[in-house]
């Protein structure tokens, strides 16, 4: 298994899989993101190739998840 690498913007045209704590009881979140839509990964299995993935730094602090995953949304959208 490869390690994932950490940046600090989004990919483009990539796709959030979760938004997570970087650490426990943490209040720095980071999202999982790949490069294929999630429902295409049974294609991209039988064709022999593997997703990339990374994990994206959502700038401050935020108290639950739902306020990590609005900020995160929140920079998707000025991206595009």
């Amino acid at each position: 298994m490869t390690q994932v690498e950490y940046v600090d913007c989004c990919p483009p045209n990539w796709f959030v899989l979760d938004v997570m704590r970087e650490k426990s009881r943490s209040r720095v979140w980071v999202a999982l993101m790949i490069d294929v839509h999630p429902d295409d990964m049974q294609a991209l299995y039988r064709e022999g190739r593997r997703a990339r993935e990374c994990w994206v730094r959502i700038h401050g602090k935020h108290r639950d998840r739902d306020a990590a995953w609005d900020a995160l949304q929140d920079t998707l959208a000025t991206r595009h």
